[in-house]
Order: C-alpha cells, then sequence, then structure tokens
C-alpha cells in the first residue's frame, strides 16, 4: 500500500510541477515549421503533435491517456490553434510499456480519418534513426502552444518557437534524482535562464537539424532555471513507431 500511495504521490507531483508550455520563445512561421499539429480536446488546443506521414501524427501518450477518441479532432496548417484545416482520428495507439507514473516511453501515434494534403504549410517531419545521436550542447528547437509566461493563465493563440541546448544524459539524471528517472527513452534539453516548455506544449516535437529527436513530456514545474526539460527519445522508440505505421 505505501509503494502505491508513493507512486500516486509522484505522479501528482510530477503532473502538478511538470505543465509543458514555451516559456521564453517568439511567433513562429508555420512556413518554416509545417509538420506541426494542434491536438484539440472538446473544442480545445490541448497538446501539440507532429506530422510524420499523410495518415500518422507522433505525440505524447500523456496527452491521449484515460481520454475519449471521439472527442479529440486535428488541426493543422495555420500557426493559429483554433484555425487552419481540422481532421477527425480514425485510431490511438499508445505505446504498450508506457509507465503513467514516471513517463516513459511518453509516446503516442495518431491515425487520421483522412490524409493530410501535404503543402507549404502541412509537410511531414524526418525522424531519428534508432542509431541517431545528437551532441551536449547542440541547439534543437521546439514549437508549440503553451502559456507564454510562468504566472498566465491562457495559452498562446500563436505558434512559439525557442532554442534550447541538448543536455548531458548523466547531468540530467543527477538534477532530477529523488524526482524522477531519467530513463535512456528520454533526452534533456535546457536553459540556464528559464526557457522551457510547458503546460499546453506537451506531445509537441523536438527538432535538431530538421529531423525530429524528441517528443515534449515531463519537466520540474515551468522555466526553473537549471532544470532542463525532458523529452521522449525518438531514437529509443524508433523501431516501434516503423512496426506501427510502416513509416
Amino acid at each position: 500500500m505505501w509503494r502505491v500511495l508513493l507512486l500516486l504521490s509522484t505522479v501528482l507531483y510530477i503532473t502538478h510541477c511538470l505543465q509543458p508550455r514555451i516559456i521564453g520563445g517568439h511567433n513562429a512561421s508555420i512556413i518554416e515549421y509545417p509538420y506541426q499539429v494542434s491536438i484539440h480536446y472538446m473544442g480545445k488546443h490541448h497538446c501539440g503533435g507532429s506530422i510524420i506521414s499523410e495518415n500518422w501524427l507522433l505525440t505524447a501518450a500523456h496527452c491521449i491517456y484515460g481520454l475519449i477518441p471521439v472527442n479529440f479532432k486535428i488541426r493543422a496548417g495555420s500557426i493559429y490553434n483554433n484555425n487552419g484545416i481540422e481532421y477527425n482520428i480514425k485510431n490511438i495507439i499508445m505505446h504498450e510499456k508506457y509507465n503513467i507514473y514516471t513517463f516513459d516511453y511518453d509516446v503516442a501515434l495518431i491515425m487520421l480519418s483522412t490524409p493530410i494534403k501535404i503543402s507549404p504549410t502541412t509537410k511531414p517531419i524526418a525522424l531519428a534513426q534508432s542509431t541517431t545521436s545528437v551532441e551536449i550542447g547542440k541547439n534543437a528547437v521546439v514549437t508549440g502552444w503553451g502559456y507564454l509566461s510562468v504566472n498566465s493563465n491562457s495559452m498562446s493563440d500563436i505558434l512559439q518557437v525557442l532554442t534550447l541546448p541538448i543536455v548531458d544524459q548523466n547531468v540530467c539524471k543527477t538534477i532530477f534524482s529523488g524526482i524522477n528517472t531519467v530513463t535512456e527513452n528520454m533526452i534533456c534539453a535546457g536553459s540556464l535562464t528559464g526557457k522551457d516548455t510547458c503546460k499546453g506544449d506537451s506531445g509537441g516535437p523536438l527538432v535538431y537539424n530538421n529531423v525530429q529527436i524528441g517528443i515534449v513530456s515531463w519537466g520540474l514545474k515551468c522555466a526553473l532555471p537549471n532544470y532542463p526539460g525532458v523529452y521522449t527519445r525518438v531514437s529509443a522508440i524508433r523501431d516501434w513507431i516503423k512496426k506501427k505505421t510502416g513509416v
């Protein structure tokens, strides 16, 4: 019973403190980031995602877990999260090993009812391969419609973009020691100056050299200096994506 209570308190703590939003970014262009989509739930922006083919989207499992699939809609092709072309969902696949307590294997695939028409504002993003690695300190970009400041109570209507350096895995593990486990299925990126992702950005892509290397997953509170954001490592789940989608 104690272990159950401990796990429950841990997930509640992480969920409360870890609210992905882009803080410290600036307005983005959909032409530059045509792979970005807004996942709506019950008519409102809920999470981000990325186009990986005409039929499939990539997002975080925690964006989907416990919710009713029929209530989801996808909007693509606009910097405004309530604009663009709307798509219905045909199927959702969450990773079988997704852990709701630790956010390990925090990945889900969304199959659309109708294919996305490829255009300058709606294009798939290339995915990291299973052998892909990114050098520590290299700058990656993350996009989303999350909150713009720590004290904000509403999400951005306009797509935001933020540049963040990749953080050493061992350093990241040490930082979060006692809070949550940073596994090899995760990659860390963040700034020392309070720039970060948080609520509303979950499920969105972390991209390096036009290749998606991460999925916005979790972190500690929002934009805390010296605490990077933690992302699902695409290279670690690349074979799973291929198996489920053929992409």
